[in-house]
């Protein structure tokens, strides 16, 4: 299922903060199908994609967005921005693939994160997870594993083989300088979990955006953490 509606202008939102004006020069690692840089690239910025999957690779191309189908540390050329979209927290080598990043950089140029810092999701946040999933589940919208036993250790289970969000903005901070954090909502993207698919996607969105309105209102009463990361730095 296509969520572009959704996700994109959210991320928009936080990330045209981190930019340079337009025209600068973005490198997407971990484009996917393309649908944020597309976007950038309608906002005037030039952006590349590279992913390392054939299929996201083809899709981001047929969005009309120039694709490198590599490991982003075997991207050369300049450019003002290098941003990772949820893609960061897979990083065999995370020191490295920074390093590399900001080599690309031009003088002045910034690395830039969309992620999720899983580490911050508390009791409170695994039970928002697992009850609207199991309500996705019950009507019919999507078909997903449910866990049985303490909710909380079963998202530690299985997310503790990724970096964690401090570990990224650690290792951020040995790249370059001027460091920038931004915490917000992410768990209504989370919700259909590891594994889980969309089963009927035209009933979907409306579904998503009340639980991501849910989470927001939570976030503001302080009941729940932002678990959301977005953060920046410097060349």
């Amino acid at each position: 299922m296509d969520l572009t509606p959704l996700a994109v202008p959210h991320t928009l939102t936080h990330l045209k903060p981190l930019l340079p004006p337009p025209p600068a020069r973005v490198l997407e690692a971990g484009c996917g199908r393309g649908a944020l840089a597309a976007a950038l690239a309608e906002l005037g910025y030039r952006v590349t994609g590279v992913d390392r999957d054939a299929g996201m690779a083809a899709a981001a191309g047929e969005r009309g967005v120039p694709v490198i189908r590599a490991d982003v540390r075997e991207v050369s050329g300049e450019y003002d921005v290098v941003l990772f979209t949820r893609s960061l927290h897979h990083a065999e080598d995370l020191d490295g693939v920074l390093a590399h990043a900001a080599a690309l950089l031009a003088p002045g140029g910034r690395i830039v994160i969309e992620e999720f810092a899983w580490e911050r999701v508390d009791r409170a946040a695994a039970h928002f997870l697992h009850d609207n999933r199991a309500l996705l589940v019950a009507t019919g919208l999507l078909d997903a594993d449910l866990p049985t036993g303490d909710l909380l250790d079963a998202w530690v289970d299985a997310h503790d083989s990724l970096h964690r969000g401090s570990a990224m903005t650690a290792a951020l901070g040995r790249v370059g300088s001027d460091p920038t954090e931004v915490a917000t909502g992410i768990l209504w993207r989370l919700v259909d979990g590891r594994g889980g698919a969309w089963v009927e996607p035209a009933r979907v969105a409306d579904a998503l955006d009340a639980i991501r309105e849910a989470e927001r209102r939570r976030l503001a009463a302080g009941m729940l953490p932002a678990v959301g990361l977005f953060a920046s730095v410097r060349r």
